[in-house]
């Protein structure tokens, strides 16, 4: 080969290889000398084959609480329920002047339940009866007044009697038991409101509480259904009329004519006094004579049932006359019914309706025994 066919051969290799090197760094010499005319289309982009084994990637981020179930409340933290070293101070020093004032009122003799620091309802019931007696408003509550009071408190005035006897106050509506010739306690009660009410007979009687001197005549251990309300620990001193338990004891006149005890004072009272014991009753405006014709005692509400303990094993006479008089021991009973002349009539007629009290129909939840 000539010498001028060795360098054409020589210069061609060498543009060929020169624009393989151009080919691979993108592009020909002639494809960039067009490049500002021609508009530039992008790469594609590498196809990638999923590995179908991988493990999925975690999430970027964390879930929201609307993505997820509902979270419970939190429980409270101990900031939220427990006190403060103030509050339970404040607790602490009510809690003594409670106990405090249930100590005084239980040696006044108003009080006899546990000095606990707790104003329950035996509290505010020993509560009102010393208010009463003081004349300052019974509420139940240890107020100022109350406080005062309890520095130079007024003795209770007795009527006498007998050295085991109760005594009912009817102006201050207070009943204050005796035993031995000592006062051994003073008692919140709820005397005759003075309204007129429809007895089970169907005749018309006003809520009046007997005064005078009487005696215990029967009783009845636990309720005593009757067709104006239940009747707690009842103890029986003239016909219908009553000392008994009661779920409402207001400090004002509300009953039907007996005399309402709270609950766990009837009890009590029930457990001191047996069937003769006495019991004086005073005072008050909604009041009659025992055996006078004052409204309400010609036709009286109380219970004359039977069922009560230390009542006479036969009934009284009928009043109405014998077609034929027959030999008796005992006096020939009046033709017609009389009012009873005295308080200690050991039983009276199971004709007469049932008792003046109710303690369902009344809506004065002041005080609430325990059950």
């Amino acid at each position: 080969m000539s010498p001028r066919n060795i360098a054409v051969t020589v210069v061609a290799a060498l543009a060929v290889a020169a624009a393989g090197v151009a080919y691979a760094q993108g592009g020909l010499p002639f494809v960039r000398a067009d490049a500002a005319t021609q508009p530039e289309v992008a790469a594609p982009s590498p196809v990638v084959t999923p590995d179908l084994t991988a493990v999925p990637d975690e999430p970027t981020s964390e879930p929201t609480e609307t993505e997820t179930e509902a979270e419970p409340s939190p429980e409270p933290t101990e900031t939220e329920t427990e006190l403060t070293a103030e509050e339970e101070a404040a607790l602490e020093a009510e809690r003594v002047r409670i106990a405090g004032v249930q100590t005084e009122l239980t040696e006044l003799r108003y009080y006899a339940g546990p000095i606990d620091g707790a104003a329950g309802p035996r509290t505010a019931a020993a509560v009102m009866a010393f208010q009463k007696v003081q004349r300052i408003g019974a509420d139940g509550v240890i107020g100022p007044r109350t406080l005062a009071a309890l520095e130079a408190p007024v003795t209770p005035s007795l009527r006498g009697g007998e050295a085991n006897r109760i005594e009912v106050d009817l102006t201050l509506q207070v009943a204050y038991a005796v035993k031995g010739g000592a006062l051994v306690r003073i008692l919140p009660i709820s005397s005759g409101s003075g309204k007129s009410y429809t007895t089970a007979s169907g005749g018309k009687a006003v809520s009046l509480t007997p005064v005078g001197d009487f005696r215990i005549q029967r009783r009845i251990v636990g309720e005593r259904k009757a067709p104006l309300g239940i009747l707690y620990d009842p103890l029986y001193i003239y016909k219908g009329w009553a000392l008994h338990g009661s779920n409402s004891v207001p400090a004002y006149p509300a009953s039907h004519g007996c005399v309402r005890f709270t609950r766990w004072d009837a009890v009590w009272l029930a457990g001191q006094y047996a069937n003769g014991a006495q019991v004086r009753l005073y005072g008050g405006t909604h009041t009659f004579t025992a055996g006078s014709s004052a409204p309400g005692t010609d036709d009286p509400g109380g219970d004359t049932g039977p069922g009560a303990e230390g009542a006479s094993p036969s009934p009284s006479p009928s009043p109405s006359p014998s077609p034929s008089p027959t030999p008796s021991p005992s006096p020939t009973p009046s033709p017609s019914p009389q009012p009873e002349p005295v308080p200690t009539d050991p039983e009276p007629s199971p004709s007469e309706p049932s008792e003046p009290d109710d303690t369902g129909s009344e809506s004065e939840p002041e005080i609430v025994p325990t059950p």
